[in-house]
């Protein structure tokens, strides 16, 4: 039953780094279409070429993320898979830091819109963590 869960928890954060990997991409101002790291950087620095170019790194390491995540349920060995999962839960870490405490800093957020958010952003955190021999997820 535990193998399960983890299969679907690592779905669902790799589909979740997916997409919002690609909406990072999108400039549209329709519901969702910025995605979270835009609507999230834009709050905090603004609109800009900084904005532009830290939504694009960080939607490169969510859809590289989301396909090491992948890879390492599915144990498809390539030797650099765990390095990859380990950084990447540094970005993810300092990600959490700037969504969940500096951004809430400019803006008083709604405390339940803000409870989904934070677990959202620890799902995938932890997530991450089972997913990396580094940290005793797999072996």
């Amino acid at each position: 039953m535990n193998r399960i869960g983890v299969l679907l928890l690592n779905i669902a954060v790799a589909l979740y780094l997916f997409a919002n990997g690609i909406l990072g991409f999108n400039t549209g101002d329709g519901w969702g279409a910025r995605g979270e790291f835009r609507g999230m950087l834009t709050d905090i620095f603004g609109r800009g070429n900084l904005t532009n170019a830290l939504v694009v790194v960080l939607s490169i390491c969510a859809i590289a993320g989301g396909i090491f995540l992948l890879l390492a349920l599915f144990n498809i060995d390539i030797p650099i898979t765990d390095l990859i999962l380990f950084i990447f839960v540094i970005v993810w870490a300092a990600y959490i830091v700037l969504a969940d405490i500096v951004h809430p800093l400019n803006k008083k957020p709604d405390f339940l819109p803000y409870l989904v958010q934070l677990s959202a952003h620890l799902m995938v955190l932890g997530a991450l963590v089972t997913s990396t021999k580094r940290f005793g997820g797999r072996s």
